[in-house]
């Protein structure tokens, strides 16, 4: 009777997780690799539902996407250092663009800045660049000042998104703790002699319970990492 308690838990407890928000069960696949490849075949289905490349292709897109935008600080920076030693814009968008690296794209001039923007929502800020060199070329004002300017305030946009996911790392743990607790729940209510099981699977006030339980857990859980998602983004 206990393993057949400890199996149903088990199943309980990953369906449950797996019921999140891709972030929520590609961590705990992460986490315990060994553990998945060596658990039973219901395991094993439930890891090939939500493969472990599909995280490791999530995070390497967020790097990706991260490295863009620091490419764009690093243009708009090399850029207003070239201004202001006298390049003309094209020049100055020329070297900064090598100095940047092909994440930028193909950059010459305020349209390509714009086409390149519209690809990929990464590179947005090169549409506020494109913005100040059209400024300055119809009022003659300077541009490199004002390059330098977007350089900083974009940094700064970094950092407070870099200070945000920081902060949010705490409310998607207490989410995922949360979603654990009622299996935990049970598991102790099973340890201690009691037949939690035979309640929730057997009665039918038992399985309306576990069905308004499992629900509104996940709907609990996927909307704390919903806003959570919403305050980082």
């Amino acid at each position: 009777m206990a393993a057949v308690t400890l199996l149903v838990v088990f199943t309980l407890a990953a369906a449950l997780l797996w019921a999140l928000p891709g972030e929520g069960r590609h961590r705990v696949v992460r986490l315990f690799p060994d553990r998945f490849r060596s658990a039973p075949a219901v395991a094993g289905r439930l890891v090939r539902v939500a493969p472990v490349p599909s995280l490791r292709s999530a995070l390497a897109r967020r790097s990706a996407g991260e490295a863009r935008r620091r490419a764009v600080i690093l243009l708009c920076r090399v850029m207003a250092a070239e201004l202001r030693a006298g390049q003309p814009p094209e020049t100055a968008l020329r070297v900064a663009a090598l100095e940047a690296g092909p994440m930028v794209g193909e950059v010459s001039d305020a349209a390509s800045l714009r086409r390149v923007a519209e690809r990929d929502e990464d590179l947005w800020a090169l549409v506020y660049l494109a913005a100040c060199w059209e400024v300055a070329a119809e009022t003659g004002a300077g541009l490199a000042g004002v390059v330098d300017a977007l350089a900083v305030s974009l940094t700064e946009r970094e950092e407070q998104r870099a200070e945000v996911s920081a902060r949010a790392a705490g409310p998607r743990t207490t989410a995922l703790v949360l979603v654990g607790l009622p299996v935990v729940g049970v598991a102790m209510s099973a340890a201690l002699g009691g037949s939690p099981l035979v309640f929730l699977f057997t009665t039918p006030l038992g399985l309306l319970c576990l069905v308004l339980g499992v629900l509104l857990d996940v709907l609990g859980a996927w909307w704390t990492l919903r806003m959570v998602r919403g305050a980082v983004s």
